[in-house]
């Protein structure tokens, strides 16, 4: 068997010659074999170094052992690294720094955040060098009081304005949805370059606001820079995120070589806006391109549009394509919750346990991934049983594990996830959590439950109040849910469009109807809340209960043509309530005109002359249904007493 000498420099080759006895070397052939190591990145000519280092009586130098340090951390060696520091005297910032950048580098974003705590506590400054990773971390791990807390240390110790703790301080703020703060440090950093512009507009387009991205767009350029590849997949990101994902698709196709990000940020965009077919277009475009392979991010994405369309034989050409081109535990990493969810909506049980398995059994998201996709398929009872499984196995539930199952229980087993939750006391502080449980109760009749979990919320979110609001108005407690309305805008609180449907139609279930306009007033005129189509149908039906049919018809009558038919069909199903003919006529006739293709407006109609009878007109209509070729509605019934015109 031949000896393959490892190293190829001569400066190796004298020390692997070298290894067996302890010369005495000098302080720079130390320093030209460090180089010579470190531009290797090899974990074992690391190793080897360290071995001769000892061997030699030099690792006592803390100058020396800094740079063995620095030298496994560059490698990704975090045990080693570790070990070094830990005997070190007096760590430096030159220590520090290393230990930092893999710790962040690594993932271990608690512990890097957690280290620099040390660092500061031992009276070690750091420097513009220790910031960015650090920042990365309490961007990584959503830690906005950390962020704020690194920024002062930045000021206090001159390194704010740095360019590459600007960069980090504006990916930090921008994680956590500060753009006034990532802004502040976009505008008073350093000069600025690629990567600053690129990160400001990322911030604005990753919180949704696409035209202030667009004007940062025009200033990067009007600053000198040509936008990237990166700067397009930003910009194509905002707009997907506004819905505009048209816009998107339209800077795809111009640009001359777009990234496997490209492609799916394009993808995602529709998938996540419910146009699958577009998605699976634009991907069925990067494949006949083939200048791009896709990644397991691009796969997952495909693999959730695919889920909603008749595609199983597309979904097993995707799947088998991502353990033919990507390694398979990256790939399930990325791409199994998708393919978990897709095979289960398919009834695919055996297969998607099968994906389940090949997943990492000691990650919540796993977990997360196979209980989503087995209860969005209505196996209600093979989700709970995976959720019972995750727990003894004394895997930690996460917000997103009580939100997916709380929706699947009855009130025994949701009472005993309650408990859960309040044991578990981090997953109870999620306002999604809170929002899940007072929807359970309230589906399983228990408003009284759902209002106490209501009452020990602290933080005001807008989604929780229209939770309870909601709540209130399923169960016919027009009142309550008038008076929760009116009690979130004396918080300070501002009502979105939902808060002013489920007040109006709370209000249209009680005959509230004085109540519920001037609720719809004081929005409208204090607040500045624009009403919607569905919201001024809302209205016709609250006056319609009431018996007002001529305001409600007249209110109808001046909608615009495209929110004409909610306000019509919702004054129909009144007069279906109150037997009133003449007024359900004039709004049948307007349906007719907006929406003719729809059978359940046929139906109530027909169902209205029933009940008067009227023989002749519900048999006029039921031919014009049939002369249409228009399938009864499911959950729509023919009035029985029509069959006596027999």
């Amino acid at each position: 068997m031949n000896n393959i000498n490892p190293f190829k420099s001569m400066n190796l080759c004298f020390f692997y010659e070298m290894r067996w006895r302890t010369p005495i070397l000098s302080a720079s052939s130390v320093r030209s074999l460090l180089r010579e190591v470190a531009a290797t990145k090899s974990l074992p000519q690391i190793a080897q170094l360290h071995q001769h280092l000892t061997a030699a009586g030099l690792t006592g130098d803390p100058f020396l052992s800094t740079k063995l340090l620095e030298l496994y951390a560059d490698a990704g060696d975090l045990p080693s690294a570790l070990s070094l520091f830990a005997v070190l005297p007096s760590p430096s910032v030159f220590a520090w720094t290393p230990i930092l950048a893999l710790l962040s580098r690594s993932g271990h974003h608690p512990r890097c955040l957690a280290a620099y705590r040390s660092m500061r506590f031992a009276a070690i400054a750091p420097d513009g060098y220790v910031f960015p990773p650090v920042l990365r971390s309490a961007a990584g791990h959503h830690h906005p009081t950390a962020t704020a807390s690194l920024h002062a240390d930045a000021v206090k110790f001159a390194a704010a304005t740095a360019l590459p703790v600007a960069n980090a301080l504006i990916n930090a703020y921008s994680k956590s949805g500060d753009l006034a703060a990532a802004r502040h440090a976009f505008d008073f950093e350093d000069g600025s370059d690629l990567l600053s512009w690129n990160s400001i507009i990322a911030a604005y387009a990753i919180a949704g606001c696409i035209e202030p991205a667009l004007g940062l767009l025009d200033s990067m350029r009007s600053d000198g820079y040509d936008p990237d590849v990166v700067t397009w997949n930003t910009i194509m990101d905002g707009y997907c995120r506004a819905g505009r994902c048209s816009e998107a698709r339209e800077i795809l196709d111009a640009l001359p070589q777009p990234n496997a990000v490209s492609w799916t940020t394009v993808i995602s965009g529709y998938s996540r806006s419910g146009n699958h077919e577009a998605a699976l277009e634009i991907f069925s475009r990067m494949m006949h391109a083939g200048t791009v392979p896709p990644d397991p991010d691009t796969l997952s994405c495909v693999a959730s549009s695919l889920r909603h369309v008749e595609a199983l034989g597309a979904a097993l050409s995707v799947h088998a394509y991502g353990l033919k081109t990507t390694a398979v535990d990256a790939f399930y990493r990325v791409a199994g919750a998708a393919l978990v969810a897709l095979y289960a909506s398919r009834g695919r049980i055996s297969t998607a346990k099968v994906v389940f398995d090949m997943m990492s059994p000691a990650d919540v998201v796993t977990w997360n991934a196979v209980i989503l996709g087995f209860g969005r398929a209505g196996l209600t009872r093979v989700a709970l049983e995976y959720f019972s499984a995750m727990l003894s196995r004394g895997i930690r539930s996460n917000c997103t594990t009580i939100a997916t199952v709380l929706p699947l229980c009855d009130m025994k087993l949701g009472k005993e996830v309650h408990a859960h939750v309040i044991r578990q006391s981090d997953a109870y502080a999620s306002s999604t959590v809170q929002n899940t449980l007072i929807d359970m109760y309230s589906r399983a009749g228990c408003v009284d439950r759902a209002h106490q979990v209501f009452a020990k919320i602290e933080v005001d979110d807008v989604v929780t109040w229209n939770t309870m609001i909601g709540a209130y108005g399923a169960h016919g407690l027009g009142t309550q849910a008038l008076q929760l309305a009116h009690r979130m805008v004396r918080r300070g609180l501002k009502p979105d469009a939902v808060t002013l449907t489920s007040t109006l139609v709370a209000c249209a279930r009680c005959g509230l109807v004085g109540e519920g306009l001037e609720f719809l007033e004081t929005v409208v005129r204090d607040l500045g809340l624009v009403p919607s189509k569905e919201q001024y149908a809302c209205v016709v039906d609250l006056l319609a209960r009431a018996g007002r049919f001529e305001e409600a018809a007249g209110l109808a009558g001046t909608m615009p043509t495209r929110g004409g038919a909610e306000a019509w069909g919702a004054l129909l199903s009144a007069c279906r309530t109150h037997q009133n003919v003449e007024v359900g006529r004039l709004a049948f006739e307007q349906l007719l005109r907006l929406e003719p293709g729809n059978p359940g407006n046929y139906v109530t109609m027909s169902n209205i002359y029933v009940r008067a009878a009227r023989w002749e007109d519900a048999k006029k209509v039921r031919l014009m249904m049939q002369r249409k070729e228009l399938s009864k509605p499911s959950g729509h019934s023919w009035i029985a007493a029509g069959s006596r015109t027999r």
